[in-house]
């Protein structure tokens, strides 16, 4: 395989969106076709680069400046997570209607977020990730510009701090390429940083952020192609980071302290599920839950943990595309994909979380008592989803941009894969685990019928496969005309909710004394600097100098 192959999945989507650009400014609107094209020759590209050699391929294009080389590579990481992200986004641009400046803006962020996941070094990822987010919110305002969006500050603030942690690699290690920086470089003080910009990319915090609110949208098209394309790249950098450290983060307080933090959003996600007012609501906080469980199994440091993780967030991933095409309404559309988000038996999302609880207990010390609360905020999330069965749909999208029989087929086959979960780890996540954790990837083993550790072995056909029958049969015996749609008491509310949502309302109200807004209006400024003569810029260096050596 040519190395020049690892650009096609990053510049086939742009080339897309480029025609789609191109012909949409002639008047002419090539539709649907266009991007579906774009988006699944990406994901085809990326499984026709790696499958064959299943191994690294590398591409040096030359140099970003000051030692940072523009390197792409298309490993098992880059594998696993481009798919997450290429795929939900195929099937959202295959299937919703949208503009042509839609369509060629949603291809830009697929490729973008592509070559943040194939960056071979931190730079490039800071890059990229950061153009991603830009275009995420150049589509969500060009969709609706009065909808609610997150701020364009909020989504770069982790990309600018991972980009001072890729220029601190280069300095210090005279590297920021993953494979290649020196161990002893990645300090306490950098993990901390690293960490808290791939908290920041994601969202990964406990109160209610983008992934939740962007799902109470009028439209959904352009919250499902920036959740895709954004949402997994915080746990990218959380597992490129045990690349850096040579398969362990540099301290054991680290991996407690990203455990309980994604502990914590799961369960405040649960938390606002449970006490939700419409079933759209309840379905908002699914891939945050997913993503607090996710986040609490990859900071585990085991090759179990990390495991159980890709597993939980490629659910996550089906579920972007699933809950952007499923109606506002009451169906059994509505009622499978509630019983898939809550891991139900023998779902693969049941699977997974069974695996992350084990890897608590394998992990051992504070972390088993981690796994004892997961097992607490999944019970909270079993709660939520019964209540969520019986609660109104909420404010309906647009007939045109929904597809109930896709959105139950991705449901379903979410329940149905659960026996597949073995094979899943042996041809999806183990490549991620050997490329990551050398030195501990060996204790993973089963084959396609089970998952074998050293001290936990879960026969993923044996036990699951006769509950899919049960549940089949269940399903088969029972019926949904006794589903009612009535208000049910919240087991709890969060008083933390309230609490934020005062002190941000606090803030946002604050405002300057007016004997110093003079000073602090920026629009004066600007209109002062653009009319000033030559003495005004000749006067304001020397003010500056003045004011910088007091």
């Amino acid at each position: 395989m040519p190395s020049a192959a690892v650009l096609a999945p990053v510049v086939l989507p742009l080339l897309a969106a480029a025609v789609i650009a191109a012909f949409g400014i002639a008047g002419v609107s090539l539709g649907r076709t266009a991007a579906a094209a774009g988006a699944w020759s990406s994901a085809v590209a990326l499984v026709a680069v790696w499958l064959p050699v299943r191994s690294s391929l590398e591409l040096l294009l030359g140099q970003l400046g000051y030692g940072s080389a523009l390197d792409l590579r298309v490993d098992g990481v880059s594998f696993a997570f481009g798919l997450m992200i290429v795929l939900p986004a195929a099937v959202l641009l295959t299937l919703q209607p949208r503009s042509w400046q839609e369509a060629s803006i949603s291809l830009l962020g697929v490729g973008a977020a592509i070559a943040a996941v194939e960056a071979g070094g931190v730079v490039l990822t800071a890059i990229a990730g950061g153009t991603a987010a830009t275009v995420a919110v150049v589509l969500l305002e060009t969709e609706d510009p009065a909808a609610p969006r997150p701020s364009w500050a909020l989504l770069l603030a982790g990309w600018l701090a991972l980009s001072l942690v890729g220029v601190i690699l280069q300095v210090r290690g005279g590297t920021a390429v993953y494979s290649a920086v020196p161990v002893a470089t990645v300090t306490a003080a950098l993990f901390a940083l690293l960490a808290a910009s791939a908290l920041l990319a994601s969202c990964l915090l406990p109160w209610r952020m983008w992934p939740s609110k962007l799902w109470s949208r009028p439209s959904l098209r352009a919250a499902g192609i920036s959740i895709a394309t954004l949402y997994p790249l915080g746990f990218y950098l959380l597992v490129r980071a045990y690349e850096l450290g040579d398969g362990r983060y540099p301290s054991q307080f680290f991996n407690v302290l990203l455990a309980v933090i994604g502990l914590a959003t799961a369960f405040a996600a649960a938390g606002r599920a449970q006490a939700a007012a419409t079933r759209r609501e309840f379905f908002g906080e699914v891939i945050p839950g997913f993503g607090g469980f996710a986040l609490a199994a990859l900071a585990l440091g085991t090759p179990l943990g990390l495991v159980a993780s890709l597993v939980i967030l490629a659910t996550a991933s089906a579920f972007v595309a699933c809950l952007a095409l499923l109606p506002d309404r009451a169906g059994v559309a509505s009622l499978v994909t509630v019983a898939a988000a809550v891991g139900l038996p023998p779902s693969i999302a049941f699977g997974a979380r069974v695996l992350g609880i084990a890897a608590t207990f394998e992990a051992g010390d504070f972390l088993g008592l981690v796994g004892i609360a997961g097992v607490a905020v999944w019970a909270t999330w079993m709660v939520a989803g019964a209540r969520a069965i019986g609660l109104p749909g909420g404010r309906g999208h647009p007939a045109a941009e929904t597809f109930p029989r896709v959105a139950m087929f991705i449901a379903v086959g979410i329940l149905l894969v659960g026996p597949a979960i073995a094979a899943f780890q042996l041809g999806f996540a183990n490549p991620v685990a050997g490329q990551v954790m050398r030195s501990s990837a060996a204790s993973l083993g089963g084959g396609l019928t089970s998952v074998i550790t050293v001290s936990s072995v879960l026969p993923a056909v044996t036990l699951f496969a006769p509950l899919l029958v049960i549940a089949i049969g269940a399903h088969a015996v029972s019926s949904t005309s006794a589903i009612k749609t009535q208000a049910r008491p919240a087991l709890f509310k969060l008083p933390s909710v309230a609490a934020v949502e005062r002190a941000r309302a606090a803030l946002r109200s604050a405002t300057v004394p007016e004997q110093y807004r003079s000073i602090l209006n920026v629009r004066e400024l600007e209109a002062a600097a653009a009319g000033g003569g030559m003495l005004l810029w000749l006067v304001a260096p020397v003010a500056l100098a003045f004011a910088v050596t007091r």
